[in-house]
């Protein structure tokens, strides 16, 4: 079981967030899906995909702790460039929470750790933030933060945004074998894109 303190523990910067019910929020969210699935106790262990080997790509703390912490920078940014006021408490609870539904994903097996055939951790942590009465444009930045194809597109600036952040925060390269956007095409069932070298213009 996933303590509040330890979730404090590991994402200090849940403390950041001024709103008092965003800050809330992202607690609960661990929370909700630690009932679901109390095996796990402590996030250090939860790799970004059980495909994913935490020596070489490091762990989910990680991967959130990158995604706060690149909003801190858009979010200044996007204000200095383009006047656009990204609300950076909203960003910081998207990150803490985005996918914390991969403690429910990922259940140990005989032979073990394995993802739930079919569940879509994106989709389930906008549903679990919609249930917890959240706000509905944080919902959606959860359930759209991953490359699903067609059945999420991100309908909004926050979301569209998120779902660029995400890919930029995994340490998963093609030097290391199939890289971030080669899985997500081969999760999703897409067929592979004509590469450069075979590619040739229509006659």
């Amino acid at each position: 079981m996933l303590t509040t303190g330890h979730v404090l523990e590991v994402f200090p910067g849940i403390g950041a967030i001024a709103d008092r019910r965003l800050r809330q929020l992202s607690l609960d969210v661990w929370r909700y899906v630690s009932d679901r699935n109390p095996t796990w106790s402590d996030i250090g262990l939860i790799p970004l995909h059980p495909t994913l080997p935490i020596a070489t790509h490091g762990t989910l703390i990680a991967h959130v702790a990158a995604m706060a912490r690149l909003a801190e920078t858009l979010a200044p940014l996007y204000r200095e460039l383009w006047a656009q006021g990204l609300d950076l408490d909203t960003f910081r609870a998207a990150a803490y929470v985005h996918d914390a539904a991969k403690v429910i994903e990922f259940t140990d097996s005989p032979a073990g750790l394995q993802a739930i055939a079919g569940y879509n951790h994106a989709i389930e942590a906008g549903r679990i933030v919609r249930e917890l009465g959240g706000p509905e444009g944080l919902a959606h930045m959860c359930e759209a933060h991953s490359f699903t194809g067609p059945l999420v597109l991100p309908r909004t600036r926050d979301a569209q945004l998120f779902l660029l952040m995400d890919p930029i925060c995994l340490n998963v390269f093609p030097e290391q074998g199939p890289g971030v956007f080669e899985r997500h095409l081969k999760a999703n069932g897409w067929d592979a894109p004509q590469t450069l070298e075979r590619y040739r213009p229509p006659r």
